[in-house]
């Protein structure tokens, strides 16, 4: 069966940190900006107010000399004539408080936020088109893979089916499988060639091999046992051969092999390895679903 694929989570990290950071730059944004309001909002030091303007008082003087003010009880002497005591010379105005220092800071980091949108934009779009390409490439591996169903033909390279006294018998496998979950079917040619040779040669009849009969088995569950190993495809059994002569019935030869054969499917194209009796040899062919 299909593993289970796992999510990449790069953007959704992405968007936290920037999360994080946006709410610490609102934080520092509404500092700066409740502290300017203070600033503005704060009233005048004692210096900054005018003293009160000077008043003329000869008018008043003319019309209610001294000690005729009603209520004002006669004064036995003359009224001080002097000068009241001056005022205090008005402190210099301070100029208005500039806010401009705090309009800079929140300016910058307004931008600081803009920038970082932008990365962390940049960043999930990135990890987004990374997952997407990656969920492509496992669908294609995937779509190769056998999981419910597969069929598919394949040839293998020449392997040694029988140690003669003098020289062996090889066989060069063809082989046909369809899978169904658990259970499956396969089915073997095996044409044969005797050669005085050691090992198969890649071209029997170019080593001047004799050819000899075709052998045919077809091995199917239960007692062809089909596993699934991660991306591999195991299917292992006896092969219990027959021969097929031209306008005859099959004959068993009496031979029984141990068939095993290992499959790892790559978009389509399986390769892996055969083994017949004591002999192995590399396979290759193409697998579809079933």
């Amino acid at each position: 069966m299909l593993r289970a694929m796992d999510v990449p989570i790069a953007g959704s990290a992405a968007w936290l940190v920037l999360g994080a950071v946006l709410g610490v730059l609102l934080a520092a944004a509404v500092g700066t900006a409740v502290l300017a309001a203070r600033r503005r909002s704060a009233p005048p030091t004692a210096d900054a107010v005018p003293a009160d303007p000077r008043v003329d008082d000869l008018a008043d003087f003319l019309e209610h000399p001294p000690g005729t003010r009603p209520g004002q009880p006669a004064a036995g002497g003359w009224v001080s004539l002097s000068a009241p005591p001056s005022r205090p010379e008005p402190g210099p105005v301070p100029a208005p408080r500039d806010d401009s220092s705090a309009l800079r800071s929140l300016a910058a980091l307004t931008l600081v936020a803009l920038l970082l949108v932008g990365l962390a934009a940049a960043v999930a779009a990135g990890s987004r088109g990374q997952d997407h390409s990656d969920a492509g490439r496992s669908s294609a591996s995937a779509s190769a893979r056998p999981d419910d169903g597969t069929e598919g033909r394949l040839t293998g390279g020449g392997l040694v089916l029988e140690q003669r006294a003098v020289g062996i018998t090889v066989t060069y496998p063809e082989l046909r499988l369809s899978t169904d979950g658990p259970a499956g079917r396969l089915e073997l040619r095996l044409p044969t060639w005797n050669c005085l040779a050691a090992r198969a040669p890649a071209d029997p009849a170019a080593a001047g091999c004799a050819p000899s009969l075709v052998e045919h088995a077809v091995l199917s569950s239960p007692e062809l046992v089909v596993e699934q190993d991660e991306d591999r495809l195991l299917l292992h059994g006896p092969a219990a051969t027959e021969v097929r002569p031209a306008g005859s019935a099959p004959e068993p030869t009496g031979r029984v092999y141990d068939v095993e054969l290992t499959l790892t499917p790559v978009d389509g194209v399986a390769s892996g390895e055969v083994r017949i009796g004591t002999g192995s040899a590399p396979v290759t062919g193409e697998l579809s679903p079933g």
